[in-house]
């Protein structure tokens, strides 16, 4: 069975992997250069924090679980879908806006779910949702 601290640390990779990967996919599809390095530096910032908890599931001996192939696929779908007809650097900072949001309550949800994790985890864990805050406000000056 997985102990608090490995819980949240999974968490954390499923979280930063969502970031990655929401952005890697975003990046392509504007042309606004003020949003695409926007967009780098947030993706640089959720790989080192993905590399962090991945480090510290590997010093608990465990395996990190990313996120599912389901799971990649459905976010796919619902960028394309909500782009189709709006590129608009409006429409993309809006969805970024709502993800960051939605990381934020994941991050939440992690710090009530597993309130014996580790001090180190649970820091991580601040640190993500500090960053993914910001995102958030970040993404509402480019709507």
């Amino acid at each position: 069975m997985q102990s608090d601290n490995e819980k949240m640390l999974q968490e954390i990779v499923q979280n930063t992997e969502m970031g990655k990967n929401t952005l890697d996919e975003m990046m392509g599809l504007t042309r606004d250069q003020r949003l695409k390095n926007e967009m780098m530096r947030q993706k640089n910032e959720y790989r080192r924090l993905n590399q962090q908890a991945h480090t510290a599931l590997a010093a608990l001996g465990a395996q990190a679980e990313g996120q599912s192939a389901a799971a990649k696929m459905g976010v796919s779908m619902g960028i394309r879908s909500r782009t189709m007809l709006d590129k608009s650097t409006r429409n993309l900072a809006t969805m970024l806006a709502e993800g960051s949001g939605q990381g934020v309550l994941n991050c939440k949800r992690a710090e009530k779910d597993y309130p014996t994790a580790s001090p180190g985890a649970q820091q991580l864990n601040r640190e993500l949702c500090d960053m993914q805050t910001h995102a958030e406000q970040t993404w509402r000056e480019f709507v």
